[in-house]
């Protein structure tokens, strides 16, 4: 009896534990890419934030305007850094003042911040975080790398679309 109480009890907690594991989400590998899950749907208000630049300029939500990509992107994450050049030529292509790119996590001196904050710097205004920042929070980042483009929606910012597709075309190579 003491046996048969045992394995009920065992079968029990495999099942829960199989629950739990179906539950949560996949890591990411390079393959993924920009996940569209990543972050606030399309339709959905971007919160209000107030940060600065890595070169010390004040950057508010309001500053966002329609059309302006948002990319979120972590030192830490291997997908990131293998997309990071592909990224950077792109928004090299997005019209002046429409791209915006968040370096989350890392410390200031470490040379993978250091080359993201670096290739980034010309073609984006770069926020550094810490950690979890205003600009993270604002539009609810649960995964890295993630990417949105924005629309202005009178006083409000409205996620227009979700995912690597919002990348602007970068320029065909000089011949």
């Amino acid at each position: 009896m003491l046996v048969g109480a045992l394995c009920l009890l065992d079968l029990l907690l495999t099942v829960g534990l199989i629950r739990r594991l179906r539950a949560q989400p996949a890591p990411r590998t390079a393959a993924d890419r920009f996940a569209d899950d990543g972050m606030l749907p399309p339709g959905a208000l971007v919160g209000a934030f107030e940060t600065r630049t890595v070169d010390g300029r004040p950057l508010h939500s309001r500053d966002l305007g329609t059309g302006t990509v948002v990319v979120f992107l972590s030192p830490g994450c291997p997908p990131c850094h293998e997309q990071l050049p592909r990224v950077a030529a792109a928004l090299g292509a997005a019209p002046a003042r429409r791209a915006v790119a968040v370096v989350a996590g890392g410390a200031d001196g470490d040379a993978e911040t250091e080359q993201m904050l670096k290739e980034l710097g010309p073609v984006a205004r770069v926020v550094h975080e810490s950690g979890t920042g205003p600009v993270t929070e604002a539009f609810a980042v649960r995964g890295f790398p993630a990417m949105c483009r924005v629309r202005a929606a009178g006083d409000e910012l409205v996620v227009e679309a979700v995912g690597e597709h919002v990348l602007p075309a970068p320029l065909p190579a000089a011949s």
